[in-house]
């Protein structure tokens, strides 16, 4: 089966070759045409100056028989006129050197001829010598022009043969080439066609070879390849989807395996973060009941157990997000608008460290299909991590921006960065580079961002600061409110 790249070379191959065909067909038609054109109209001249020179021949002759006859002055003079007529007409239709000398010739002879026609005095006497002075001087010339232009038919006649006869030769040549062509191409855009398919045979033996040894291999013989090659691509395509449902099956498997896996992760967590909470509890119990008469806990010991199981519940709330987070609420939101409430709500925390937040917006909204609590919540968690980061002051610059159909927002501060031991890992669950921290955090911030169809990344920046990014699909700019417009 070609590849549609193929095809189009294979297209264009025979397009051009047929193209070429047809225009050199056009071109020996259009040449032909006017070869033809050209030849009819010498031809034609031809014979009109041939049809002027019997004429003017005819008319001499008759001179002559009216001037040793005895004919009236009418009707030589009537002759005359005729004679001049076929004498202009002879000029005009005169176009080559030979034919022209000769008209010439003839002109002078009839122009010295109507002189002494003019100035005769013996009429009979006179006549007699006019018409041998038209004999010798005239009449030849008058003869040889007739001739002349009666050779130039037979060659005009010639020359239509031999064109016709090269045309014929050429059109003859045009077929037979193109046959021939046409032959070679078909024959070796059957080889390539041949060679593609061996090529195709031996990936089709090496494929079924990777997936089932039992797969037999193609065998490519003299007739029926393309039967024996589908009916193998049948087979291999049985047997793909067979190793595909496998594949997926084990994808399901090893999906659960590391669900298990993060379940006891999150176990462990648990245990872990709860442990130090329950034993402060369990001390201070433990205190109050010591003597014969328990003397109770005291008010500074309630607090203590109080922050305890707060801690503890927040913990829980933690891990709660991270295995099973929120079904989250989309609608058309202005991505501007929850940039702006989240950093309002660290802007108090922000003046007590003395941290500069810079907010870079664009002008007009940024609508997006996003649940605006979810994406807040990611926004205050970048934020407040980057509080964490600057404990005695600093910056922090909030850019949003429109690239291409996404949005893009840029959350950097001027700390100290991250360790570069947490940051191939920085996404990973229980992996923090706080004293206090649960590692849980960043991990379902990237889960809550990808869920929206978008990405998340956070880097150190040269000279010290991290920067953390992410992306979410933007919608086309629309002039409809948008939902929690400002």
């Amino acid at each position: 089966m070609l590849s549609r790249r193929a095809d189009l070379k294979l297209f264009l191959t025979l397009g051009g070759f047929c193209l070429l065909l047809f225009l050199a067909s056009i071109s020996a038609a259009l040449f032909l045409n006017e070869m033809h054109r050209k030849i009819t109209r010498v031809l034609n001249e031809n014979v009109r100056s041939t049809k002027a020179a019997e004429q003017l021949e005819a008319d001499i002759r008759d001179l002559v028989r009216l001037l040793r006859a005895p004919a009236s002055p009418q009707e030589i003079e009537s002759v005359n006129d005729s004679t001049r007529g076929k004498l202009a007409e002879a000029q005009d239709l005169a176009n080559h050197e030979e034919e022209e000398i000769l008209v010439r010739r003839i002109s002078a002879g009839l122009h010295e001829y109507f002189e002494n026609w003019a100035k005769r005095s013996d009429p009979d006497h006179s006549n007699g010598e006019l018409a041998t002075q038209l004999e010798r001087s005239v009449l030849p010339q008058c003869v040889n022009l007739r001739k002349y232009n009666m050779d130039q038919i037979v060659q005009s006649e010639q020359d239509n043969q031999t064109m016709v006869n090269k045309l014929l030769w050429g059109i003859v040549a045009i077929g037979v080439g193109g046959s021939f062509f046409g032959l070679v191409l078909g024959y070796n855009m059957a080889r390539r066609l041949k060679h593609s398919i061996a090529q195709l045979s031996i990936s089709i033996r090496d494929a079924a070879g990777k997936l089932n040894r039992e797969l037999g291999s193609v065998t490519l013989k003299e007739e029926g390849d393309l039967p024996a090659l589908q009916l193998q691509m049948h087979g291999l395509i049985q047997e793909i989807s067979r190793t595909v449902e496998q594949l997926q099956q084990r994808e399901h498997e090893i999906l659960r395996a590391e669900q298990l896996s993060a379940v006891g992760q999150i176990a462990a967590g648990v245990a872990h973060e709860l442990r130090n909470p329950l034993t402060a509890i369990k001390m201070l119990v433990q205190t109050g009941l010591e003597g014969q008469t328990p003397s109770g806990l005291a008010a500074e010991e309630l607090t203590v157990i109080e922050q305890s199981i707060r801690r503890m519940e927040q913990y829980i709330q933690i891990f709660l997000d991270f295995a099973r987070p929120p079904r989250a609420e989309r609608r058309r939101t202005d991505l501007v608008d929850v940039v702006r409430r989240a950093v309002a709500l660290v802007e108090g925390r922000a003046r007590r460290q003395k941290v500069d937040v810079s907010v870079h917006v664009p002008d007009d909204p940024l609508p997006a299909c996003l649940d605006p609590e979810q994406i807040q919540q990611v926004l205050v968690n970048v934020l407040i991590n980057a509080l964490d980061a600057q404990p005695r002051g600093g910056t922090i610059d909030v850019e949003v921006s429109r690239v291409d159909k996404r949005a893009v927002v840029r959350i950097s501060d001027c700390g100290p960065g991250l360790p570069s031991e947490v940051m191939d890992r920085l996404f990973e669950p229980f992996v923090t580079s706080k004293p206090d921290g649960v590692g849980l955090g960043l991990s379902i911030c990237k889960r809550l961002v990808e869920a929206h169809g978008g990405s998340m990344r956070i880097d150190n920046v040269p000279g010290g600061g991290a920067v953390a990014v992410f992306t979410l699909p933007a919608e086309e700019a629309a002039h409809a409110a948008v939902v929690g417009s400002r």
